[in-house]
């Protein structure tokens, strides 16, 4: 709720205000989604299209100093009946490294706690090198040494279904067997290791297990409230308490099936998730977790490919929230932020500081 100071300030004030924070602070949207193609947009779901260097100026414009790619967001079983996972995610991951090291003087990874503040330093973008399914990838212990010798500082545990460490939110929760006992030995390992533990695809079980198991923070790279919108995705209060008392952040989303589930969907009710998170654990356990492309996923030919099997997408005929796409995006829900009565600092945390503190206590071995 606005106080009266903000209700006076006009809206010209607050889009100042808001570019202002935008370039002073350090953001860091912990799920970016990559498109390829101009003519003909796709989601770039296997890691394997094109990468456009146009995404580069698109990351700068909305005002990036760090981004994370969760890597591979369809299972393997997608690919084909003898995919080779390991083989499939080496290559990807490999691709967006050459990416990067080919623009050095734009991009840098993201592997040790200072090298947020080299990205900082040097003006480039930081790039966190991520899996959206860490079950798909590591078939014994050691494979998690081997994916962190090239990069890999991220792991979402669940995507769709089970795998060998827990079950996703789409089974439900009377399908839910937690985190397996390889799944906790994954997570032990990547505590050690310095990899970020990911729950925002775990079923209710496997996460409340994993935030157990979890000797570092854990993270919620990408979900919402669901005492706001009820999905399987979403966050419970209880959940949210827990995520908070491991040091963690959960990211919060533009993604519009995960924001309300009547309609109409705009800015005003991603506030309230923001607001209701905030109240509920407080500010510095809240970050940008966005999933939902610049561009948007309704001008992707190919987005809702990996959402069929969704229950809470049925009867949704939009997926994004047209106030919060396009190059100003963080800007407007700064500029709402304001109007809501954040404090300034409270909003450099949320950009990006709330995770940055964590991937830092993360990432120190």
């Amino acid at each position: 709720m606005a106080t009266p100071a903000a209700q006076q300030r006009s809206k010209d004030d607050f889009s100042a205000h808001a570019a202002r924070l935008v370039e002073q602070s350090f953001v860091f949207n912990t799920t970016e989604a990559p498109t390829s193609g101009k003519d003909r947009p796709r989601m770039n779901f296997t890691g394997l299209d094109v990468i456009d260097e146009s995404l580069i100026g698109d990351w700068r414009q909305q005002g990036y100093t760090t981004l994370l790619i969760p890597q591979g967001m369809l299972e393997m079983a997608t690919l084909g009946p003898h995919a080779d996972s390991m083989g499939h995610a080496m290559r990807v991951f490999a691709r967006w490294n050459r990416f990067v090291a080919e623009h050095p003087d734009d991009l840098m990874l993201i592997t040790r706690p200072e090298s947020f503040d080299d990205a900082r330093a040097s003006g480039r973008i930081g790039y966190v090198v991520g899996t959206h399914n860490a079950g798909e990838i590591f078939r014994t212990v050691d494979d998690a040494d081997a994916f962190h010798d090239i990069g890999l500082r991220h792991g979402l545990l669940t995507c769709f279904g089970q795998n060998r460490l827990g079950t996703s939110a789409d089974e439900g929760p009377d399908r839910d067997g937690g985190l397996t006992r390889f799944g906790r030995a994954i997570v032990e390992r990547m505590n050690k290791l310095g990899m970020a533990v990911d729950v925002s695809h775990c079923g209710l079980r496997t996460r409340r297990e994993t935030f157990d198991a979890s000797s570092k923070p854990v993270l919620i790279t990408h979900g919402n409230a669901s005492a706001i919108c009820p999905t399987t995705r979403n966050n419970s209060d209880e959940m949210l308490k827990a995520l908070a008392a491991t040091g963690g952040v959960v990211g919060l989303m533009f993604w519009r099936p995960m924001v309300r589930l009547e309609e109409p969907v705009t800015v005003e009710h991603v506030l309230d998730h923001f607001d209701h998170v905030c109240q509920l654990i407080g500010p510095k356990h809240v970050g940008l977790g966005l999933e939902t492309p610049m561009i948007g996923f309704d001008a992707c030919e190919n987005a809702l490919a990996p959402a069929k099997k969704v229950s809470y997408l049925s009867g949704v005929r939009s997926m994004d929230i047209p106030e919060l796409c396009g190059l100003d995006r963080i800007r407007t829900l700064v500029a709402g932020l304001l109007r809501r009565g954040y404090a300034d600092a409270d909003i450099a945390g949320i950009l990006g500081g709330n995770f940055v503190r964590a991937f830092q206590a993360i990432l120190s071995v």
